[in-house]
């Protein structure tokens, strides 16, 4: 076991001595007391009484009392026994005043077959390139690569390399540093945000005002909720938005899947409008927060980056900028924790936020249904949460900040409710076909729809506003909870805005609400259905046709072959045929008969009298004839040789 270490005492030996003198007490007993640990003085007081009591015994019964001692100690006898020879060698006091020279270092053994700093610097490399490569490294795991680095890559044995407790003594200094805490004061009287602009250069916003700086950020609640059936559907997602001035919350969107740049979206346009809630809320104090903000600065997630959010912040005015440092998003992280300890902890269905929070069997009581939760929630923020005194104003609300921090006391607000349609809807372009009707994800949508006197549709040719856009592009901003209804705009041209054109409806639907998900789930399950029938006639038919189509190709060839061959050998001029290339028994009576030919032209050419050289060469080719080549059948020689 490893000896506690001991602080010397802040005083010196001498002025020690001097007090003992005054008191009457021994000196090592005054060293004792001098240590401000009370722990490691009580284990020293006991060591002197130890040593003390053993100084004292005969030496028959020595080795007995040092047994006794050891065990009282929880110590091996050995170790009693070298205090013992070290007060009689230096004195009581050196006990007392015991400091080892190593102390606080790391310390190898003699059957290591690498140093100490070998063994340490691997170690540390181990760990070091293991955090940088997002691996969840621990002590444990770093002593596994070491151990695999000693016996199969060194090919040492157990106790020629360090134990886990050598590993973990390295790493608990770097854990320990890493795992340390330290809370951020604040940044005092003044707000400032850094941020990256879209250029990616820094830049810092002074926050001086409401609406100037909102905050975006969503997280899932810990609420397990239940359908009208009692069956259970799972915790929803909150996308909320922050005032950064007030703290106060401007508005929010829940949903049961993770949050994307709709949500977003629709988020902002709730809370830039302005809030009504009937009596089934039980308010007691009004929403009054609304309006543009000037800048929206989110973290650095997907969502946030997305061109959907992109477009509605600029046709809204405001500017997208991302967080620096993830410590200044901490007013919509303070929400989130609020919400947490506040409201979820207090609603049926409470999960918690991890596996050590986790009560027992949650599910049993998830009771409260989706409608009730949201109007829950409402009346917290409103009656709760944005009523709370602002920390570093004592006499105001955040609502009261957020309404005293308004320029004019009046927030900006867009010219029209319809002018935020961008964030209610996603974008996507689509041409007009006949009669005013638009495809959109295999359903079809039409201008040409009215309703008769008993509300249903019919078909109304007068009402086709899309009558002269057929043949063209247009712009479809859609709900992805209800897709029933689609607005329809016209594209910019020659920098002209977009302008709003109608709304056209799914003709072949008869319900009010359709949503994406629904929609793509049935052709999901329609397609499933078609692919159950038995198709394999189909497959069979087009795979026989296409073998006998081939067959009957090759069938027409053999024929068309076959008839050449007939009228060739039925042919006047087939019995004149001249090989090209001989058979190899009459090679040899061929070679003979024309180098016998050819000594009869040469005699021939030299007994004559002279001519020109041209006429010798014409007589030359002339007396030798090449062979001559008839073929039977010439659309079977291109087909076969070419």
């Amino acid at each position: 076991m490893k000896e506690v270490e001991l602080v010397s005492p802040a005083l010196p030996l001498t002025q020690v001595s001097t007090l003992a003198a005054q008191d009457g007490r021994p000196v090592h007993r005054l060293l004792a007391e001098e240590i401000e640990d009370l722990d490691k003085r009580r284990f020293v007081m006991r060591k002197l009484d130890a040593i003390e009591d053993i100084i004292q015994t005969s030496d028959d019964l020595k080795q007995e009392r040092i047994q006794l001692w050891a065990d009282r100690l929880e110590r091996h006898p050995r170790t009693i026994t070298r205090w013992l020879e070290k007060a009689q060698q230096d004195g009581l006091a050196a006990i007392a005043r015991e400091v080892r020279s190593d102390a606080g270092q790391l310390k190898g053994n003699k059957r290591w077959k690498h140093s100490l700093q070998y063994w340490t610097e691997f170690i540390l490399n181990t760990y070091n390139d293991g955090v940088k490569a997002k691996l969840g490294m621990t002590r444990n795991l770093t002593f596994n690569q070491v151990k695999a680095h000693a016996e199969l890559e060194l090919g040492l044995k157990e106790g020629e390399y360090p134990c886990h407790v050598f590993v973990y003594a390295v790493l608990d200094p770097i854990i320990e540093a890493k795992n340390r805490k330290v809370r951020n004061p604040g940044q005092g009287p003044g707000i400032i945000i850094k941020v990256i602009n879209d250029e990616g250069e820094e830049e810092d916003i002074v926050v001086e005002r409401s609406n100037q700086v909102w905050q975006i950020d969503h997280t899932r609640l810990d609420n397990l909720l239940a359908d009208e059936e009692g069956g259970l559907t799972g915790s929803v997602w909150i996308t909320a938005v922050i005032d950064t001035w007030s703290s106060c919350v401007m508005g929010y969107y829940l949903s049961f899947d993770s949050a994307g740049s709709h949500e977003v979206a629709l988020a902002l346009r709730h809370a830039i409008l302005p809030k009504q809630y009937g009596p089934e809320y039980q308010l007691q104090k009004e929403w009054e927060a609304g309006g543009l903000p000037e800048y929206i600065v989110t973290d650095r997630a997907k969502e946030f980056k997305s061109a959907h959010l992109k477009h509605v912040a600029s046709a809204l005015g405001i500017k997208l900028r991302r967080r620096l440092y993830k410590e200044q998003g901490g007013v919509v992280e303070r929400l989130f924790l609020a919400l947490k300890t506040e409201f979820a902890a207090l609603t049926p269905g409470f999960k918690g936020g991890s596996l050590q929070e986790r009560p027992d069997q949650p599910e049993k009581y998830a009771c409260v249904v989706f409608e009730d939760y949201d109007r829950k929630l409402v009346r917290h923020l409103v009656d709760h949460h944005n009523q709370h005194l602002y920390p570093r104003v004592a006499n105001q609300t955040l609502s009261m900040r957020w309404q005293a921090g308004l320029p004019g006391l009046k927030p900006r607000m867009p010219e029209s409710e319809r002018s935020l349609d961008i964030c209610l809807m996603k974008s996507t372009k689509r041409k007009v076909q006949e009669r005013g009707c638009v495809e959109f994800r295999k359903l079809i949508c039409t201008a040409s729809l009215s309703r008769d006197e008993e509300g249903n549709w019919q078909y109304d040719k007068t009402a086709n506003f899309l009558k002269v856009y057929e043949g063209r592009e247009v712009m479809l901003l859609y709900n992805p909870t209800n897709i029933v209804y689609i607005l329809v705009y016209s594209l910019e041209e020659n920098g002209q805005p977009a302008e709003y054109l109608g709304t056209i409806r799914a003709r072949d639907w008869l319900g009010e609400r359709l949503s994406f998900r629904e929609w793509e789930a049935m052709k999901k399950k329609i397609r499933d259905e078609g692919n159950a029938i038995d198709q394999s006639s189909i497959l069979a038919e087009q795979r026989d046709s296409y073998n006998d189509s081939i067959k009957q190709v090759k069938t027409m060839r053999q024929r068309r072959r076959s008839e050449s061959r007939r009228l060739t050998k039925a042919s006047p001029h087939s019995d004149k045929v001249v090989e090209l290339h001989p058979p190899q028994a009459a090679s040899a009576n061929s070679t003979k008969s024309k180098r016998s030919k050819s000594k009869k032209v040469e005699s021939e050419v030299e007994s004559a009298a002279p001519e020109p050289l041209e006429s010798v060469q014409e007589q030359v080719e002339v007396s030798v004839n090449p062979a001559l080549y008839v073929v039977s059948d010439w659309n079977e020689f291109v087909e076969d040789s070419w």
